[in-house]
């Protein structure tokens, strides 16, 4: 949020600093592996919400039981605007997403791009994310620019994956 200054000490004067800071303008913010979030949390994310002079959307992103975690919490549950169950991305999604999500990719044959996603991502968006940078810091390291499939059995050697 490009606070300036060493954070407050405080959690009254912290909470002052956030919730100006919120009140700047229009944010996002993200709530990763809500599900395993105290109420307590919970409770402080809601507080942020109501607030009248605040201006932020959360979204809650975890994975299994996320739902029914944050469903326990009726006065957080009924403030949420819409439930979204995310699906691995299908390969059409996938050929048209991953060029896009990252240059590394723009320039890769369509074919290989398909064996990726059946040999280690799945559709998985966060897999992609680490086969991404694992391809990326063995091109740095090699001072090479582009994938092929020697650079992905290096990189399904680091993730664990056979092909």
């Amino acid at each position: 949020m490009g606070l300036p200054g060493e954070p407050p000490g405080r959690p009254i004067e912290f909470d002052t600093v956030l919730k100006s800071a919120l009140a700047r303008g229009f944010h996002v913010l993200v709530c990763d592996e809500a599900q395993w979030m105290s109420r307590e949390c919970f409770e402080y994310w809601r507080y942020l919400w109501d607030d009248p002079s605040t201006d932020i959307a959360v979204v809650f992103a975890g994975g299994d039981g996320c739902a029914k975690v944050l469903r326990r919490e009726p006065m957080l549950a009924s403030r949420i605007y819409i439930w979204q169950h995310a699906v691995p991305l299908t390969l059409p999604e996938v050929l048209k997403a991953i060029p896009a999500f990252h240059p590394l990719w723009a320039g890769v044959d369509r074919d290989l791009t398909a064996l990726v996603d059946k040999q280690a991502a799945h559709g998985n968006f966060r897999a992609w994310a680490r086969i991404t940078k694992l391809a990326a810091d063995g091109l740095a390291a090699q001072g090479r620019t582009s994938v092929d499939e020697h650079l992905l059995r290096q990189v399904y050697g680091r993730l664990g994956v056979g092909t």
